[in-house]
């Protein structure tokens, strides 16, 4: 019997950046409630990004932010930083890339970006959340996640070196269509939602999972049923219990209808 759900949002629930989530999803998840079962938004996005996500129902759901740094799940809270020493180092690195990246410096109840930037901050105005300006970034302390931007996508190049070099003291994973994500080693979603589950009492056979990208694979890893939108990264697929249909047609929401008409 599934007692938790959990979900990524963007290009999982909503198009990368839109904080339009159909309100029938809010119906599907307050009766799944009502059967006892848990509901989890999770996201590379800081809490107050995936909360307006959820518009009406923001206050009764639980939530993994920032790529797993930041927990808010009734009693069971966490977060986890990327160390000053690491942040700052890498920070300095990535204000060397040409004008093409940008990046943001999270850290619960705020997110920082470069003072210049007017046009990132364009973007994340798209998602909702809270944005503050810098002068020095590579000055912040206890920041939790660090997000790389490139409107095209990463380039391979860059994220391979990049992951060479951080990959044995930072979690460094591919997030969404545009964003590379860098937290403290073992800060991710999967481990996330395994503290939710123990807190709970509930298996990974009780859960279900759905996502995209690769920064969602350690999330499907942690539930028997994990499904993949059509779109999705190769490797989530691979790891996938199922490949469903498209987030545009609301997939993920049919899925949850199949659910909840089997409780």
């Amino acid at each position: 019997m599934v007692k938790l759900i959990v979900s990524d949002v963007d290009d999982t629930l909503v198009t990368e950046g839109s904080i339009n989530l159909n309100p029938e999803y809010f119906d599907i998840i307050r009766k799944l409630q009502e059967k006892g079962v848990i509901f989890i938004g999770a996201s590379g996005r800081p809490l107050e990004g995936i909360r307006i996500a959820f518009g009406s129902i923001q206050d009764e759901i639980y939530y993994i932010g920032d790529n797993g740094t930041d927990v808010a799940a009734g009693e069971c809270t966490y977060t986890k930083r990327l160390g000053d020493k690491n942040y700052k180092k890498l920070s300095e690195e990535l204000l060397q890339l040409n004008d093409e990246f940008d990046f943001m410096a999270c850290l619960p109840g705020n997110t920082y970006i470069d003072e210049k930037s007017d046009d990132f901050k364009k973007v994340l105005d798209s998602y909702g959340f809270k944005v503050s300006r810098a002068k020095d970034l590579s000055s912040i302390k206890g920041i939790s996640k660090v997000s790389l931007y490139h409107e095209g996508g990463v380039p391979k190049d860059v994220r391979m070196a990049l992951q060479k070099e951080w990959d044995d003291k930072m979690e460094v994973a591919v997030a969404g269509r545009t964003w590379l994500d860098f937290t403290a080693k073992g800060a991710n979603k999967g481990n996330a939602l395994a503290m939710i589950q123990e807190h709970f009492g509930i298996t990974p056979e009780e859960t279900v999972a759905f996502g995209n990208a690769d920064n969602d694979i350690t999330m499907l890893r942690q539930a028997k049923y994990g499904y993949a939108v059509a779109g999705s990264s190769p490797g989530l697929k691979k790891e996938a219990y199922e490949v469903i249909g498209a987030m545009e047609e609301d997939a993920v929401l049919k899925k949850l209808k199949e659910i909840l008409a089997e409780l």
